[in-house]
């Protein structure tokens, strides 16, 4: 595969990081009172872990960080590429020092 003439997104790779964050916390937060549950329902009481302790108390406000990082990193990565798009247009529309249009612009008359 041919590399691409633009540079890569940096905004692309914080989003899918702050994307994964967001999807592990979310089944954790999920995940961990179920089982928690489960040994409470078989007698038994479940094993002190840090991580449970950290999701009751500070879940939500990671949940809800984790969200805002996802939209920031989105919209700031969808502006790049527009502003890179509009940039390359605008490029291939100018015309040189010569005075020959170049890229999509109309040739002059013949008069």
């Amino acid at each position: 595969m041919p590399p691409s003439a633009e540079p890569r997104n940096p905004f692309y790779a914080l989003l899918l990081i702050s994307g994964l964050a967001f999807t592990v916390t979310v089944l954790a937060l999920a995940v961990i009172p179920v089982l928690e549950k489960r040994w409470l329902d078989e007698g038994e009481l479940p094993p002190a872990s840090p991580l449970s302790e950290a999701l009751r108390e500070h879940g939500l406000t990671l949940v809800l960080w984790e969200v805002a990082a996802v939209i920031v990193f989105g919209l700031a990565s969808m502006c790049l590429d527009r502003v890179r798009r509009l940039r390359s247009e605008r490029a291939a529309t100018t015309t040189p020092a010569d005075g020959t249009p170049t890229g999509n612009s109309e040739p002059p008359p013949s008069a």
